[in-house]
């Protein structure tokens, strides 16, 4: 997906401001995953080299990337993989990396990820997340950057469990994330619109009934 700022009549709006002290907590609601019949689990090995990208900085993206995902019936577990580990996934697992940006035109400064979907065989490539240039952004914004991070991870793997690189209309799967909505707080923003979670959950039910590999 995309950032874009739109215009701005004050252009300083979008200057980061300075939050002393340690960041709040980023509220992770779960209460909406009562009640959800899942299918079997979906194991997402995250291979990350970021060093300055701390464990508990992490743990808590792949949280809000988890919470977003049990809205389109995903029950996510994790599998972190340090730099020589778990070089040969599950079968049928679902794999992304988080990375530097490639240096280059800064045409693209505003994609905050990238995935690649074969269309022959309706599975996808190893997803890519740009660390820096989620924590840019939301150092512009002053946003927490774990949670942008989560968002972000969540929307990649979107595009590998839809099989597609298209995007939606509404929900976390739009190609544009303007920046009103990642100031602001509401919730249809960032979570799986229906039409994208029912596409998700009969995917996955076809995938454990054998009758097709899904995203890989």
């Amino acid at each position: 997906m995309r950032f874009r700022p739109w215009l701005v009549i004050v252009p300083v709006l979008l200057i980061a401001t300075v939050v002393e002290g340690v960041p709040p907590e980023p509220d992770v609601d779960v209460t909406h995953r009562a009640g959800i019949t899942t299918t079997t689990p979906v194991t997402v090995f995250v291979y990350s080299t970021q060093a300055d990208l701390s464990a508990d900085d992490q743990e808590t993206a792949l949280d809000v990337a988890r919470d977003v995902l049990s809205t389109a019936f995903v029950k996510l577990v994790w599998a972190n993989c340090v730099p020589g580990t778990c070089l040969t996934p599950t079968p049928g697992a679902l794999k992304i990396r988080i990375v530097q940006s490639p240096g280059g035109s800064e045409r693209d400064a505003h994609h905050l990820g990238q995935a690649l979907i074969n269309s022959q065989t309706g599975s996808g490539e190893l997803p890519t997340v740009f660390i820096d240039r989620t924590r840019r952004l939301a150092g512009e914004l002053g946003i927490d950057h774990r949670v942008l991070l989560g968002r972000t991870i969540a929307h990649e793997l979107g595009h590998l469990l839809l099989a597609t690189t298209t995007h939606g209309n509404a929900g976390l799967m739009r190609e544009i994330w303007s920046r009103d909505e990642l100031l602001g707080a509401r919730r249809a923003d960032w979570v799986f619109d229906p039409h994208d979670a029912d596409a998700i959950r009969q995917r996955l039910a076809r995938r454990g009934n054998g009758r097709s590999r899904g995203a890989s």
